[in-house]
């Protein structure tokens, strides 16, 4: 008998909300409806993002495809997260979970989406293509930091982000939306969901004159920072000093996006420590697309060395990239590659988070990549599934 893959509606909120809850919950108690309220909510138009098996009626595997739209510099990208990946204890061997993540994969190749990201076990989704690599940087500041370097300043004020405050929450908006590199949240009434996905806290920062100067988003008790931006990068270093000041324990950890290159620059300048780990496990179908966007951010932060690379992509072809001064290009080419490799190591060779040269030996000619990479590709855990 075939198996047939169901796409959820409306009406299966309840039971499909209960089955995701009880499979997690052997790892640890969850309620998917308020841990990431910005993918699980009770529609046709969310829950057909979920992807189901069922065996005499009853739902007894999920996964769920989420797309979202990427802006990075001037170019919008399409990416897929993967998420809610789950099967019930008592049908797992018989292929439920390869044969759904084989169909949402399948259906972002049909449907042009240029990338795909998911969190999890490494070598569980290489099988469908997916890759460790991006990066994701830590960076913690202690109070003793802010004082040898910022001396006894009054710290900013913070209060928390309501979800009514429309004022405020429009404002933080355009805050995320003047990044360089950004993922949509849709509008001012959605935005919140994501701001407390993970049971984040937002707080808006207030200067002595009661103006918002930016917004953040942190654990309950303020020891983990996971989005923080200001009106200006002079405005997020006092956010992050008045923060840690504000709080009685030592230290906190900043997550900070590889491409917040001013605030990045600064903050680890007076930092206590820092460390960069893989930003998630991500499969690219637009080669190009996905270069070409992330070189141009990353010409942001500095000039880049000049050079031409050909790389060979098993099963993609061939792609040129190139740097002449601020003109930049990569495309897809038909010239001998100068060096190829299979799309998992290609991008960790291109996204890191390790330099080029520790994942593989780069070929004199193609010199120019260790200089380049690993262009900036990171994910705000915010913005997970």
């Amino acid at each position: 008998m075939s198996v047939q893959i169901e796409q959820l509606t409306a009406t299966d909120w309840d039971e499909g909300m209960a089955f995701l809850n009880e499979v997690f919950a052997e790892h640890s108690p969850h309620d998917f409806a308020t841990l990431l309220p910005s993918i699980y909510q009770p529609t046709d138009e969310y829950m057909a993002c979920n992807y189901a098996v069922r065996e005499e009626g009853k739902i007894c595997a999920i996964v769920g495809l989420f797309p979202t739209h990427w802006q990075v510099g001037e170019t919008r990208l399409k990416v897929g997260g993967i998420g809610g990946v789950s099967t019930h204890s008592s049908v797992r061997g018989k292929g439920y979970m390869q044969l759904l993540m084989k169909h949402c994969v399948q259906r972002m190749q049909a449907e042009d989406y240029d990338l795909s990201w998911l969190g999890g076990q490494r070598q569980r989704y290489g099988y469908f293509g997916y890759e460790t690599c991006g990066q994701k940087i830590h960076l913690s500041l202690t109070k003793s930091n802010v004082r040898h370097v910022f001396g006894s300043i009054e710290p900013l004020c913070f209060e928390p982000l309501a979800e009514a405050d429309s004022i405020r929450m429009e404002a933080a908006l355009s805050l995320h939306e003047a990044q360089d590199v950004y993922s949509s949240r849709g509008g001012t009434d959605t935005f919140h969901r994501f701001l407390v996905n993970g049971y984040y806290q937002p707080h808006v920062a207030l200067d002595s004159g009661g103006n918002m100067v930016g917004y953040l988003a942190a654990d309950a008790v303020g020891g983990s920072v996971v989005e923080l931006l200001g009106i200006d990068s002079s405005s997020a270093i006092d956010m992050a000093r008045s923060w840690v000041q504000s709080r009685e324990q030592e230290g906190t950890c900043f997550d900070v996006s590889p491409t917040s290159f001013e605030f990045l620059q600064r903050l680890s300048a007076i930092d206590d420590g820092n460390s960069i780990s893989a930003s998630g496990n991500w499969q690219i179908f637009d080669w190009q697309a996905t270069v070409q966007a992330l070189l141009q951010v990353r010409s942001k932060a500095g000039g880049l060395a000049n050079g031409a690379v050909v790389i060979g992509i098993e099963g993609y072809g061939s792609l040129r990239i190139r740097v002449q001064g601020e003109d930049l290009s990569c495309e897809k080419v038909a010239d001998t590659p100068m060096a190829t490799w299979s799309p998992l190591t290609a991008m960790r060779v291109l996204f890191g988070p390790l330099p080029a040269s520790a994942v593989v030996e780069i070929p004199t000619a193609a010199a120019a990549l260790s200089a380049w990479c690993p262009l900036p590709l990171g994910w705000s855990c915010l913005d997970g599934v």
